[in-house]
């Protein structure tokens, strides 16, 4: 899918050099959202980082131009499109791979992943796939390189043929450890011609004498004359309660033995969790940055980078875990990590999300084109689905005004403040030239926006369906100039100001609830203004004359309720009803993603709080607060949706959970 040629675009001029410039703790923006994070690899420009698929991915696919501001690519292996050689190796095989890994080898890129069943026993196998280029990929699959069912049993039990971490040594040669628990992990050669195993040797490496260990995704990196074996030891993949921390040793081979600071092998570690406050331990849970697991190495300007998930700690149960980026120094032969520095070459404002380091607050904005000094409306201030996103001269109106509000993922909502409604992707479009809609709002990647920073204030807003920019159409600055999607180029049609509405209590909820009274006025405002657009007038009658495809896709699961319930709340001493259901939009079996949909059933506005009966774990929610108590999720507001009006519903929440 050739979406990323004309990605790369100027960042922006240098100012004071790095050594000049205080250390601050890095950020990461945008798409952060991913578990066992590959190596990252640069291709043309851009960064890429792959990592388990979500249940309803094969392998996600991150990628950055600057290391900062991260995009969703395009997924490799979707759902049922996984080799048949999978099927005999991994029966049962459900569709969801593990722990990439990615190299570079002759001029092409390589993917190592896992696939794993709970059959009876359980199975799994290590393949490896090719493409020619990560932005612009054409992945082809080469093959099984290890698996279950070919690799020797030892005491422990049966190879566990998964998480491969690719490496080379001095002399260019390749090699791949890989395993976890039951055998122990070993080291194999890699064929950089082929891409599969290289003879038969296996190397013991990390584990417990071949029997029973808590260990699983190993690296081994070459740094200034000893090959470290960074490994995760713990328990994983448990949100907030996860234990999780990273070890090292060292060795002079690119095989081992590798030794800890007290000169202990790592393949003779014992069975248990061990100790993360142990002398060989680089990374434990530090504040909001819980569980760091599945290290990878960055080499950027001569800066030893590490690449890493945590689970964060500001969420809920700290689900979802997060990419994290760490520089590491080394210290008499042992490597240390921090958070507190700045990218090498990289100047204050490309090496955070803005000139000001921080994330675009929660508010209501007006959204100001560069290019043409206009904004961004909601045309004839409709307040009916589909309703087409055009740029207009300013003049006040709600229908001109949105709150945007990021969400846990790093992701940004952005409802128009006249209508409560979402800006969307119509039609769940991924192609450049997509349109820009109004529609209900109810959270998924069609409404999900990165909101990256460009220069001189301005900020470019990419949709996470697609990857594309909003763009002024043809760079006009005519009023009614259509806003879509299309390939980011950097141009100044591209580009937006968020300028703070004053006096505004950046509250769409309660913006919602009173603009069918003050929409009305802002209507007639904009309506003299806009009747004389005919492009755009007929840009959103096509826009409305094909919604019935967009309601059917956004309302399609909306007959398949699973359960519901109801709950009381109280404002100004009234107890007020309000009813809740979950709505399952999507179903894979071992998992799916729902709706919650409440209505406000009293006589009075409310300040909603709801406990609703879910099946499974829930792993992520949006556009809501939330806790899980057994089969119990209880969830409340945010700042924009946190008040229902008598009678108002709203399907602004939605999560996904685990069976």
């Amino acid at each position: 899918m050739p979406i990323f040629h004309s990605i790369l675009r100027k960042i922006g001029a240098l100012g004071l050099l790095l050594c000049c410039l205080p250390a601050f703790s890095l950020e990461l923006f945008g798409e952060t959202t991913t578990h066992d994070p590959s190596t990252i690899v640069e291709d043309d420009g851009v960064y890429w980082t792959f990592g388990t698929g979500n249940g309803t991915e094969g392998m996600v696919a991150r990628y950055s131009t600057d290391l900062i501001n991260w995009q969703a690519g395009p997924t490799v292996f979707p759902i049922g499109s996984w080799p048949n050689w999978i099927n005999q190796r991994v029966p049962e095989f459900g569709g969801n791979f593990w722990a990439p890994d990615l190299i570079k080898m002759n001029g092409r890129y390589y993917i190592y992943y896992s696939a794993f069943s709970e059959a009876s026993p359980p199975t799994s196998a290590i393949g490896v796939a090719v493409s020619d280029s990560l932005n612009n990929p054409n992945w082809q699959d080469l093959g099984m390189v290890v698996s279950t069912q070919t690799d020797p049993q030892t005491a422990g039990g049966p190879m566990n043929a998964i998480d491969p971490g690719v490496y080379r040594d001095t002399s260019g040669n390749v090699w791949m450890i890989y395993g976890s628990h039951y055998s122990g992990l070993y080291i194999i050669q890699i064929d950089p011609s082929t891409g599969l195993r290289l003879g038969n040797a296996r190397y013991q490496a990390i584990g417990n004498d071949g029997d029973w260990n808590e260990f699983e995704g190993a690296q081994v990196q070459y740094i200034d004359g000893y090959y470290y074996a960074f490994v995760n030891r713990g328990d994983c993949c448990a949100g907030s309660d996860s234990n999780y921390y990273i070890l090292v040793g060292r060795s002079t081979s690119p095989t081992g033995p590798f030794l800890d600071r007290n000169g202990v092998n790592l393949w003779s570690y014992g069975s248990g969790n061990g100790d993360p406050n142990a002398a060989s331990t680089v990374l434990k849970t530090d504040g909001r940055y819980i569980g760091p697991g599945h290290f990878g190495y960055l080499n950027y300007n001569g800066q030893h980078l590490a690449s890493i998930h945590y689970y964060d700690g500001n969420t809920a149960n700290g689900w979802p875990s997060r990419l994290d980026l760490l520089k590491i120094n080394m210290v008499n032969g042992w490597p240390s990590f921090t958070r507190n520095f700045s990218l090498s070459g990289s100047s204050s404002s490309s090496s955070s999300s803005s000139s000001s380091g921080a994330a675009l607050a929660d508010g209501r904005y007006t959204l100001v084109a560069r290019h043409s000094g206009k904004v961004m409306e909601v045309a004839d201030a409709s307040t009916a689905g589909a309703a087409n996103i055009q740029q207009w001269q300013s003049n006040g109106g709600l229908h001109q005004q949105f709150d945007v509000s990021r969400q846990t993922s790093g992701v940004y909502s952005i409802v128009a403040a006249h209508s409560g409604q979402s800006l969307d992707v119509f039609e769940w479009n991924t192609e450049p030239g997509g349109n820009i809609v109004q529609w209900e709002n109810w959270g998924g990647e069609p409404q999900q926006f990165n909101i990256l920073p460009a220069e001189d204030g301005y900020y470019e807003i990419r949709s996470v369906l697609s990857g594309l920019a909003l763009d002024v159409e043809g760079i006009s600055d005519a009023n009614g100039a259509n806003i879509f999607q299309w390939t980011p180029t950097g141009n100044y049609n591209q580009q937006w100001s968020f300028q703070p509405v004053t006096g505004s209590s950046s509250s769409s909820s309660s913006s919602s609830s009173s603009s069918s009274s003050s929409s009305s006025s802002s209507s007639s405002s904009s309506s003299s203004s806009s009747s004389s657009s005919s492009s755009s007038s007929s840009t959103s009658s096509t826009s409305s004359t094909s919604s019935s495809s967009s309601s059917s896709n956004s309302s399609s699961s909306s007959s398949s309720s699973s359960s519901s319930s109801s709950s009381s709340s109280s404002s100004g001493g009234a107890i007020n009803a309000v009813s809740a259901m979950v709505v399952i939009n999507n179903d894979w079996g071992g998992g799916y993603c729902a709706s919650l949909q409440l209505e406000n059933t009293g006589n009075s506005a409310v300040t909603w709080e709801v406990t609703v009966a879910v099946e499974g774990t829930v792993n992520s929610l949006w556009n809501g607060n939330w806790e899980q108590s057994g089969g119990n999720l209880v969830v409340s507001g945010v700042s924009w949706n946190a008040v229902l009006q008598p009678g108002q519903g709203s399907s602004s929440v939605g999560f996904c959970a685990a069976r």
